[in-house]
């Protein structure tokens, strides 16, 4: 089982991990959306998981980490985890999809950094 955040049974003095999860809308054609920034000075590594719960003929979710694509393109009623270092910025993005439809899309994301 994975550890996310601070649900271990062990104290790390050394590090800080956090969970976070946002529910976010995109629509076919839409613009990116920004789902979180690193506002400090400190190296942030982490595990990005989506889960897209649209219909078939909804948008794809687009990962895009420190404003470049990474490739990680998740499909209606998909999901996908990635582990990535330095991260700034994360968003997603529409992609494809019929015109006018929407995918409700879940992007959790747990962040590790030391101090």
């Amino acid at each position: 089982m994975a550890q996310l955040g601070s649900c271990g049974r062990q104290q790390q003095d050394c590090c800080v991990n956090d969970a976070v999860c946002f529910n976010i809308e995109i629509e076919t054609g839409g613009e990116e959306q920004l789902v979180w920034t690193n506002n400090g000075a400190f190296t942030i590594n982490g595990t990005i998981v989506i889960e897209n719960d649209g219909i078939e003929e909804g948008p794809s979710a687009s990962l895009v980490v420190n404003g470049v694509a990474t490739g990680v393109v998740v499909a209606p009623g998909e999901s996908e985890a990635v582990t990535l270092d330095n991260l700034n910025s994360i968003s997603v993005a529409p992609e494809g999809g019929g015109e006018g439809l929407t995918s409700d899309v879940k992007v959790a994301f747990s962040i590790n950094y030391r101090f």
